[in-house]
């Protein structure tokens, strides 16, 4: 379990396109001493790219089975894909998907996943997430990062992801604002300085994301089989899921899953009722495969 590695830096506008694209062309530069300077940042925000890499799965440091140590960077299949499909970072369900990738690795993201699994707290201040992390890490394991380390992480998850209330006039010269923002799961307002979750709604989330998210939660439900079923509470309800990805209560989760199979066809996406209780199914393709049916479908909409 990992916290830290961002250097206090949510990630920011062109950060990632940055990053992976000089893994891509000029992978040696990237384990070079000036690093920094290839990606025209501060060393520490250099550092930060790095993590951030990592933390959304678009690049991993194999392990080298002999030697068991870590490699240097490599781009993800799921890399790959997004360089193939969205290199800018400029659809929304890349970053769904990447907030998806955060919430589920414990590894680089341990503050992002006990937030959006553990925290359940619909209005909170600051202060009381911080604790609530330090608690959970007492009872959970042995060793408890400092507070100081654990302020930061959660400083650093709200500025990723929340949106004042009342809204700030936007300057269009601040390159700070992380566009996670733009997902709306989470309101700071401003009047009390305390935070609140925000539900989003079924129109927000691209449909290929639902199949996405479940997969991203529970790998083993698409290995050996043409379709994976699944019910509908355990989906909402499961650590990583969509339901807890998307701040979805069990009927707002439901409404969502009517949306995608009406989206996707029932072939590829849809719901039953089987002795009274409500499942899911799909069609078991990778989660890389996901997002690209939903590029697709984005290219197909403007073709059209």
């Amino acid at each position: 379990m990992q916290f830290g590695g961002h250097e206090t830096f949510a990630i920011r506008e062109g950060w990632l396109h940055k990053g992976i694209s000089l893994l891509d062309n000029e992978s040696e530069k990237f384990e070079d001493e000036y690093v920094a300077d290839w990606l025209g940042v501060g060393r520490n925000m250099a550092k930060s790219i790095k993590h951030w890499l990592a933390a959304t799965e678009l690049a991993e440091r194999p392990t080298d089975p002999t030697t068991r140590k870590k490699g240097p960077l490599e781009i993800t299949s799921l890399g790959r894909k997004v360089i193939e499909r969205d290199p800018y970072f400029m659809e929304r369900g890349t970053w769904w998907a990447l907030h998806v990738n955060l919430v589920n690795n414990k590894e680089h993201a341990a503050t992002w996943t006990w937030f959006f699994n553990q925290f359940l707290n619909v209005r909170f201040e600051r202060a009381t997430c911080v604790e609530a992390l330090r608690r959970y890490l007492a009872a959970n394991q042995t060793r408890v990062p400092s507070l100081k380390t654990l302020q930061r992480d959660i400083a650093c998850l709200l500025a990723s992801y929340s949106k004042d209330v009342p809204p700030v006039p936007a300057d269009p010269e601040d390159a700070t604002d992380s566009p996670f923002r733009e997902l709306g799961l989470i309101a700071h307002f401003r009047d009390s300085g305390s935070y609140g979750r925000e539900p989003v709604t079924a129109d927000d989330i691209p449909a290929e994301l639902v199949p996405y998210t479940l997969i991203s939660a529970q790998p083993t439900l698409v290995v050996g089989q043409s379709k994976a079923e699944i019910d509908v509470r355990e989906a909402c309800l499961m650590p990583g899921g969509p339901g807890r990805c998307f701040n979805l209560e069990l009927e707002s989760f439901y409404e969502l899953c009517t949306n995608v199979e009406a989206e996707l066809g029932r072939d590829v996406f849809e719901v039953v009722t089987l002795a009274g209780d409500r499942m899911v199914r799909f069609k078991a393709i990778p989660r890389e495969a996901w997002l690209d049916a939903y590029y697709q479908r984005l290219l197909s909409r403007r073709a059209a």
